[in-house]
């Protein structure tokens, strides 16, 4: 998928350290992840950025730089397991482009979807290539789901877990292993997130552009 890809600390050349994927918004540059994986506010200077499709060393599609990222406070004010999430309002590229224009993007959904089967790619820190998993979700509580599949270490925190039907009803945000992964179950406080992070109201149910976490954070 080329709407999936890893963080890095400045460009390429630097450490990549966590995953996200471009999530479909209005403005059309807007992705989502862990809220444990950047910090809330604007960025400037080298910052971190996002490469798509990273692999072997390689950005196919280019990189682009944060430019503010969204948390809620109850996360990045108080460390709330159950609001671990983040949306991250991406630059134009060097060619002024948008990334939702180049890579295509999945479609959010806030309607506490779980208990059902995923796919999640996710960018062990230290590789180059992605790992991908089908597996279930499993509802753990009112707040948290579970997948089982091994082999996701650091670095796959932020990894979006994509329903059959293309809607990202998770984020991965910890596991007390690797082979255990957790998400917040994506309801509204995902909703009222995702809609300051692109200026418009929340309503709750499907982002069209126009949840919560346990265990160790990765």
């Amino acid at each position: 998928m080329a709407y999936v890809g890893a963080l890095f600390e400045g460009d390429v050349t630097g450490d990549h350290f966590c995953t996200a994927t471009v999530v479909h918004s209005p403005g059309r540059n807007l992705i989502v992840t862990a809220g444990h994986c950047l910090q809330a506010g604007r960025t400037g200077g080298a910052g971190a950025s996002f490469a798509p499709a990273y692999a072997d060393g390689r950005a196919p599609y280019g990189t682009w730089k944060i430019a503010e990222v969204f948390e809620d406070p109850r996360w990045s004010e108080g460390t709330n397991d159950d609001y671990d999430l983040a949306f991250a309002r991406l630059a134009p590229d060097a060619s002024g482009r948008n990334i939702e224009d180049v890579t295509g993007a999945a479609v959010l959904d806030t309607t506490g979807r779980t208990d059902e089967q995923v796919t999640v790619t996710g960018y062990p820190s230290d590789r180059k290539v992605p790992r991908t998993c089908l597996s279930r979700a499993v509802r753990l509580s009112a707040t948290e789901q579970r997948f089982d599949c091994a082999d996701f270490p650091s670095g796959t925190s932020g990894s979006s877990w994509i329903a059959a039907d293309g809607k990202i009803i998770g984020i991965l945000t910890g596991g007390d292993t690797d082979d255990v992964s957790t998400s917040t179950i994506l309801a509204d406080y995902a909703a009222q997130l995702y809609a300051r992070a692109t200026g418009g109201t929340a309503t709750g149910g499907t982002a069209t552009g126009g949840g919560t976490g346990g265990g160790a954070a990765r």
